[in-house]
């Protein structure tokens, strides 16, 4: 609102109020008659300049703007037309503030790793390589008063209040930035506070307002430049290093990797202009946190890390141990008090040991507390703090059964009666006997018995690092339990307790399943208190008990409680037992799995259930599987089959076809449906076992040659089909056929083999469904050249044998 309150005020200053004004505008012989409208934005903006440089402040324009006769419609209307101007220049203010750019650092890290050494490190060098510790320069923080500008440095110039402009200079090489309408203006070597006086002072012939206040002037540092810094001397990495303008001393120190193993954490010069400034000490920022020689870097600036003089190694009972550097006139108290942040708790201040080189090798000197502070030291002394022990004066422990096992002072509870009062003794205690653990003279354990009944005992006197166990009468018994197996739906073993009935373990084991006798449940009890000392082969007694519903004993039997070790037994009903399920699949009218109905169903039995075989069924083809071992054999029965397998082969190969064989689930039965079916009951009728299958295929129509033939083909059956013909239409026997081997693979399971009669060989007869197997040869390998060359040597040898033999017995 303001800048459009002076623009009201231009057109009334702007004729003859300057001479700068009547140079730059056209002539408006009198303001009453100026038609707004006629003038352009270009105008309006120039006569806003005018009034801004005027330096007048908004009274002033005001009182003029009446003078010259600007009336109050002219004003209304000079304030649209300002207001529609403010708005589409406002954009471009609001983009001229919202360009401050952050500075751009420039990279202070140490990029050199020191491998971390074991042992004992110096004081300090952990500053150099922390990987959390960058040390760059801060780049967000205001402008130092005292930063001297130079080459590159970029400057934000910013003229606020009654004129407003923000621009940035970047100093060149000859020092100066260029100012428009002003010229060059040389600012390299000052200081920013000085360099927003000279500025001022220039600009305020552009600026009249400067002088009067009206307008302000801020000069900051945008981008700064890098400078160049060599560090030398004893510097792990030494060199040139291109740093921020901004950077200080110790950033310079960082970028390097720090003073080298054999440089001073404690002198390190800086040379500026071939003079010293200023010498750092590390230790004053390490210990205090005192950075007021931590200078601002110039270009060209020589860091210089002289040698250490003094150094030594602390190590032992100190809060702080590590290798220091000592100045002139420091003592040993000085380093420990000092540096190293005084003695550990665990001090002995008397007991500190240095060892020092000497003209003819190492020398031992031992310091006490009241000599510390005026030890003096030598560079590469080695001073070790000694500890107290690790022992007690006046300990006495107790463990075992009492409500408060721990350490006591012997002082306070001398004898063994005190420290049970102290203790206080648990009622499961075993009062007759304790052990007193007790270290003699020659540092031996003994062990002495100990009757906390015996008054005598209890007033034994204790010594220090005596040891007194007393155990509970239940860590000395057998852990007791009862044992419940059967038919209850959790069968375990559950710890003893007196007074456990049989229904309390019943209802421990979570009841009685569906399927569970209450008549002779079994107790097998442990005779355990048999005074006799002979052998006997009766080692438990079995008793028996009938319960009711309500886990109640019967009324004619008395209760009777378990004792430890028993072992509960619960029987099954006979006739409550889950029953076992068959399958038959294929072409029967109800095909699927039946539970078996009796333990003597049959072959028949299961067909007539199952609604008899559709007309598309082949009886003759059917085939019958069973499990290949009882459910409750199954691991046992394989695990010994398998290891009889591994016994009688060494072949992998063999050995892995026997446990697959032996693996499967269900093997092929031999059964004879058809007679099963015409005679039920007979032997061929078998009865039925839990997991049967019995499948129906549909009527075959063709056979198969498998194995030893050229080609393994399907072949239509037709009446007249022999062995022979299938073979020849499977391509014939291939190389490698064992022809006595071949057989017939019928569909009800059974197989008929080649019968061979001196020259003669015949083949059983092929039925519809029939698979006929050639088995094949194995491969013998011949003998290679090196095997016959072995033989014929031996042939040779054992021949010249025979000779010599013939030859000595003629």
């Amino acid at each position: 609102m303001k800048t459009i309150w002076k623009s009201i005020m231009i057109l009334a200053i702007s004729v003859g109020y300057t001479q700068l004004a009547t140079a730059q505008l056209p002539n408006i012989p009198q303001v009453s008659s100026i038609n707004i409208d006629a003038l352009s934005d270009a105008q309006f903006q120039a006569y806003m300049q005018q009034a801004q440089l005027s330096g007048l402040s908004e009274a002033e324009l005001e009182a003029k703007a009446r003078e010259k006769g600007l009336s109050a419609a002219q004003i209304a209307q000079i304030k649209m037309r300002m207001a529609s101007l403010n708005t589409s220049t406002s954009g471009d203010k609001k983009t001229t503030n919202s360009s401050y750019e952050s500075r751009k650092p420039i990279n202070t890290k140490n990029e050199f790793k020191k491998e971390e050494k074991e042992g004992l490190k110096i004081f300090g060098s952990e500053f150099f390589s922390n990987a959390n510790l960058t040390f760059e320069p801060n780049m967000r923080i205001a402008t130092p008063s005292n930063y001297v500008l130079g080459v590159d440095d970029e400057l934000s110039i910013d003229i606020f209040g009654f004129s407003e402009k923000t621009s940035k200079y970047k100093i060149n090489t000859e020092g100066q930035i260029r100012i428009p309408n002003i010229g060059p203006v040389t600012i390299a070597g000052l200081t920013i506070e000085e360099a927003r006086t000279k500025l001022k002072s220039v600009m305020a012939k552009t600026y009249p307002g400067l002088n009067s206040g009206n307008t302000s002037l801020q000069v900051s540092l945008g981008q700064i430049r890098s400078i160049r810094v060599t560090l030398i001397g004893e510097v792990s990495q030494p060199g040139t290093y291109e740093l921020s303008s901004l950077s200080t001393l110790a950033n310079a120190l960082y970028a390097s990797g720090g003073p080298s193993n054999n440089g001073s954490f404690r002198k390190i010069d800086l040379i500026r202009n071939g003079k010293r400034l200023v010498t750092f000490d590390l230790y004053d920022f390490l210990l205090n946190g005192d950075l007021t020689k931590n200078v601002l870097l110039k270009d060209d600036d020589i860091i210089k890390i002289h040698p250490y003089t003094v150094r030594l190694a602390l190590t032992g009972a100190v809060k702080r141990p590590a290798i220091y550097e000592s100045e002139p006139g420091e003592n040993l108290g000085t380093i420990i008090e000092k540096y190293a942040s005084g003695f550990a708790d665990s001090a002995n201040r008397n007991k500190i040991t240095i060892q020092r080189f000497g003209e003819l090798g190492k020398s031992i000197m031992n310091v006490d507390a009241k000599s510390i502070n005026t030890f003096s030291l030598k560079s590469s002394d080695s001073i070790v703090v000694g500890a107290i022990p690790r022992r007690f004066e006046n300990r006495v422990v107790i463990a075992g059964a009492v409500y408060y096992p721990n350490s006591y002072s012997n002082t306070a509870y001398p004898t063994i009666g005190d420290l049970l009062k102290a203790a206080q003794l648990k009622e499961n205690a075993f009062s007759n006997r304790a052990l007193l653990f007790r270290t003699n003279e020659s540092k031996d354990t003994t062990i002495t018995a100990i009757n906390l009944n015996s008054s005598s005992d209890l007033s034994l006197s204790l010594r220090n690092d005596d040891s007194l166990h007393i155990y509970s009468k239940i860590s000395l018994k057998e852990p007791s339990y009862v044992i419940i197996t059967g038919e209850v739906n959790r069968p375990d073993s559950f710890s003893y307790a007196a007074g456990l009935r049989l229904e309390d373990l019943i209802l421990l084991a979570g009841g009685l399943k569906d399927r569970a006798s209450f008549k002779e449940v079994e107790v097998l009890r442990r005779i355990r208190k048999d005074a006799t000392l002979s052998d006997t082969t009766v080692y438990n007694t079995i008793l028996r008990f009938n319960l009711q519903d309500s886990l109640a004993l019967t009324k004619d039997q008395a209760v009777i409680e378990l004792e430890p070790y028993d072992v509960v037994n619960v029987k099954n009903l006979p006739r409550n037992q889950a029953a076992g399920s068959v399958t038959i699949n294929g072409e029967v009218l109800f095909p699927g799995t039946y539970l078996l109905n009796t333990k003597e169903d049959r072959v028949s039995d299961l067909f007539a259930r199952a609604g008899g075989i559709l007309n598309t069924g082949s009886l003759s083809s059917g085939y019958f599987l069973r499990n290949t071992y009882q459910s409750a054999l199954k691991g046992e029965v394989l695990e010994i089959k398998k290891s009889l397998a591994k016994q009688l082969s060494n072949d992998t190969l063999t050995q892995k076809f026997l446990d697959s064989t032996l693996s499967k689930e269900k093997v092929l039965m031999s059964v004879n449906l058809q007679k099963a079916l015409t005679n039920p009951g007979s032997s061929d009728d078998i009865v039925l076992e839990e997991g049967d299958m019995i499948t129906i295929p549909k009527t075959p129509v063709s056979v198969q040659a498998f194995g030893g033939v050229n080609i393994q083909k399907k072949v239509n059956f037709y009446p007249g089909l022999r062995t022979r013909k299938l073979i020849k239409e499977s391509g014939g026997f291939a190389e490698n056929a064992n022809k006595k081997g071949t057989y017939i693979l019928y569909p009800d399971g059974k197989i008929r083999t080649a019968n061979s009669y001196v020259f003669f060989r015949t083949y059983p007869k092929l039925v519809p469904g029939a698979e006929l197997y050639v088995p094949i040869k194995k491969n013998k390998r011949g003998l290679t050249t090196a095997e016959v060359m072995g033989i014929s040597s031996s042939v040779i040898g054992l021949g010249a044998i025979i000779i010599g033999i013939l030859n000595a017995t003629r």
